[in-house]
């Protein structure tokens, strides 16, 4: 190109050449419109810019039109049971199927060739007063996200679950982590990260209205323009943290899924563990013989961790609590979630609640909202 651009404008090229979606090729050209020159060549190449912004708006379109429309062709579906599901996702041979026996106890097939899992395996992992569910994938190789040895369906089920566990063979441990974030990522599944604090909502009123502009980290001219091409002509805008067209873009992608994973280096061999947590940023468990109880148990801890729940016992007045039965709530639930988890009419006709555990002092009368956390005792009085 024969234009003199500027650096802006070559690293938003670059980042349209590398873009995977079609809300990333946007961003890009965007930011390219926005670092166009302002002499009469520059002018030029705006004009082809903004055509190309055109059609792939209108292609954004289409494909939203489309979607309800377009068949998922066959699929696997493994239905949910107790507080939660977590998949055991893996390369060939990496041990899944051996920790999934430690861990719940189920007959699965064994055999130190690689693709003994031909279909998702399940079982119920007791820890401590609930169960959760553990889904033994089918291997994932490189290529599955584009349908190799059917990844397309495997990798579906993790897009589902509530929580992923990487497991990995401590000899490749590296490699193999690698290669299933890759993939996972190429199927728009993103692993410890967290969707923006952006939200967006269509307005009957005229505008785009932002509350923590402050926080904006691009021009608003670019921003608003991103949400006019997206179809938000009039806006409400709460932004949370720095936000950058890139950020704005992942918090609007409905495509993305974000999941808790953990690590889990099966075999004992510790070569490759301190590189791998350096890259993941996270502490693998290491499961170095299955006679191991302490590890296994460490392992149903955290696996529990990871599904964000807490476990809430209830208690009658002059009665003992019941701590057979808890009652599973997201993380940041309150008083009212929990009464409304036994049944919605008793949470409207609560008046307070007494909490012991996270309480101040035990037995202390707390209001609706009150956080619990986990393992508190509530005793409701309507």
């Amino acid at each position: 190109m024969s234009t003199n651009v500027s650096i802006e404008f070559e690293k938003a090229r670059k980042k349209h050449q590398d873009a995977r979606t079609d809300l990333e090729r946007l961003q890009a050209l965007l930011e390219m419109k926005s670092a166009c020159p302002s002499h009469k060549g520059g002018e030029n190449l705006k004009a082809d810019i903004l055509k190309r912004i055109s059609r792939l708006k209108a292609d954004i379109e289409k494909q939203k039109t489309q979607k309800a429309k377009k068949g998922s062709g066959a699929s696997i579906a493994v239905k949910k049971e107790g507080a939660g599901q977590i998949v055991l996702v893996g390369m060939p041979n990496s041990g899944k199927s051996t920790l999934l026996k430690a861990l719940t106890g189920v007959e699965v097939q064994i055999a130190p060739f690689e693709f003994t899992t031909i279909k998702p395996e399940k079982g119920m992992m007791k820890f401590e007063q609930v169960q959760v569910q553990l889904v033994e994938l089918p291997a994932i190789i490189q290529g599955s996200s584009e349908g190799k040895a059917n990844g397309t369906q495997v990798i579906s089920l993790a897009r589902n679950a509530d929580a992923v566990c990487l497991v990995l063979n401590s000899n490749n441990a590296v490699k193999e982590y690698e290669i299933i974030v890759s993939e996972l990522k190429k199927a728009n599944i993103l692993l410890n990260q967290k969707r923006p604090k952006i939200i967006v909502q269509h307005s009957k009123f005229p505008g785009i209205s932002i509350t923590g502009k402050h926080f904006l980290k691009c021009s608003l001219e670019d921003f608003e323009g991103f949400l006019k091409t997206l179809g938000f002509q009039h806006a409400n805008v709460i932004l949370e943290e720095p936000t950058r067209l890139e950020t704005l873009s992942k918090a609007l992608d409905e495509k993305l899924a974000y999941k808790k994973a953990l690590l889990v280096c099966m075999r004992n061999d510790y070569s490759q563990v301190h590189e791998l947590e350096a890259k993941s940023l996270q502490k693998a468990t290491v499961i170095d013989g299955l006679e191991n109880s302490g590890k296994v148990e460490e392992l149903k801890e955290r696996l529990f961790q990871a599904l964000g729940k807490i476990r809430v016992f209830t208690k009658r007045p002059g009665r003992q609590a019941d701590f057979q039965e808890p009652l599973v709530l997201g993380q940041g639930s309150n008083i009212e979630d929990a009464a409304r988890h036994l049944h919605k009419d008793f949470a409207s006709g609560l008046k307070f609640a007494k909490v012991w555990g996270s309480s101040r002092f035990p037995g202390q009368r707390v209001q609706k909202d009150y956080e619990l956390k986990d393992k508190d005792v509530v005793e409701f009085s309507a």
